[in-house]
């Protein structure tokens, strides 16, 4: 089963002597047993079951027993139709999100712990013997306005993101038809222009965004703004010439930044490691987010929906690219870091008189700020629970040894 390598879509690979068995391969490598076959006329077809959970000779046995009952007339899939049905019926919300975490969340989520979390507090505890098949839109928006009741509002978004998703499991897995959660909007909906991530977010952000379904140039395009808190028109079209990775720095020339002046990025050791593992797939044309046609790069466009379609995966309230580059420079403000330096390394326009008569590149400074910003992170990725801004503060703090 090994040579069943995915493909850019699903397709069936067919067993050679045996009509209508075959495996589904889908683009993320998933392979299931699969029978089609015809029944009054008309194309059918059976899943058996996932490889390796379901093993050859399995799949050989129901086979054979699905083409017994076809050359018999009967359908081999009522059986399914009445197992599940039964499942359906007997499924406890308690059933449903132990098997979610075990068989969803624990293996693709480092932040497992978190939906577990909320699930055993706000969701077990309200509905816990109840079948996950009679819950209704109406219990859904009954729990979260108890959580906005209690002060707890954005508490209530998280709650909604890890439901939703556990629902969207059992869809999966037929053991509902239909979610609950289908069309219910966030009941405590937070302005962009105010929107930072806290710590934690960070750290379930940086976490979450590696097993997020999107390209790896884009999770690379995600972290990389994070790390160097510009523009996102500006990450996107960097270019291999304005790197100068011997310096450790990006100049972003004039015509790409919104002040007309060109800006001088000095780069982490996290950016460095991004950018050297974007430039082994840069274009012809230099972009290290190489676009479909010549001379063109990812676009604003796609990093804003990259963000909005997983923000479930995320368990995130909405946010926008712009809003990491607002992250960075609240939580620089937070580790003490001077707002002039700030203003320096977002390339804010210093209307002062004196700002005139001062060409300065400040590069010191800006690194000082920008490689403080990056252990914060990478302080946040690689706690193992909620991350203790105390703690962090007194570990990391901004040092500019350059000034008098």
């Amino acid at each position: 089963m090994k040579f069943l390598a995915p493909g850019v879509k699903r397709r069936v690979v067919w067993a050679q002597g045996l009509k209508g068995l075959g495996v589904r391969v889908t683009p993320k490598g998933t392979k299931s047993f699969v029978f089609k076959y015809d029944l009054d006329g008309r194309d059918r077809w059976l899943t058996f079951g996932q490889y390796p959970r379901m093993k050859l000779a399995e799949a050989f046995q129901k086979y054979g027993e699905a083409l017994d009952k076809v050359e018999a007339g009967e359908d081999p899939a009522e059986d399914n139709v009445r197992l599940n049905a039964e499942k359906r019926t007997t499924v406890t919300i308690k059933q449903l999100a132990d098997d979610y975490i075990e068989k969803y969340a624990k293996p693709r989520k480092r932040t497992w712990e978190e939906d577990e979390r909320i699930l055993k507090y706000d969701v077990i505890a309200r509905w816990g013997p109840k079948r996950a098949s009679k819950i209704t839109r109406r219990d859904v928006i009954g729990l979260l306005d108890e959580i906005v009741a209690r002060g707890a509002p954005v508490q209530a978004n998280r709650t909604l993101a890890v439901v939703r998703r556990m629902f969207n499991f059992a869809v999966d897995r037929d053991v509902i038809m239909t979610s609950p959660c289908h069309r219910i909007k966030p009941p405590s909906p937070e302005k962009s222009k105010d929107r930072h991530l806290s710590l934690d977010e960070i750290r379930r952000f940086m976490t979450e965004v590696e097993t997020a379904p999107i390209t790896k140039r884009m999770k690379l395009a995600l972290k990389l703004l994070l790390f160097t808190l510009q523009r996102s028109s500006e990450v996107i079209g960097m270019n291999r010439s304005e790197l100068n990775l011997r310096e450790k720095l990006w100049i972003i020339p004039a015509e790409r930044t919104k002040n007309k002046k060109a800006h001088l990025v000095p780069l982490s050791p996290q950016a460095i490691t991004i950018i050297k593992e974007l430039l082994r797939t840069a274009s012809e044309d230099g972009f290290l987010f190489p676009g479909e046609g010549k001379g063109d790069h990812l676009t604003n466009a796609a990093l804003s929906r990259a963000i909005k379609r997983n923000l479930d995966h995320f368990g995130l309230s909405a946010f926008t690219p712009h809003d990491l580059r607002r992250t960075g420079a609240t939580q620089l403000a937070a580790f003490k870091v001077p707002r002039f330096d700030r203003d320096r390394v977002l390339n804010h326009t210093d209307r002062s008189i004196g700002a005139v008569y001062d060409v300065h590149e400040y590069e010191e400074e800006k690194r000082a700020a920008l490689d403080l910003w990056c252990d914060v992170v990478s302080h946040c990725v690689a706690s193992r629970g909620r991350v203790n801004a105390k703690t962090l503060k007194k570990k990391l703090k901004y040092r500019a040894y350059f000034r008098a």
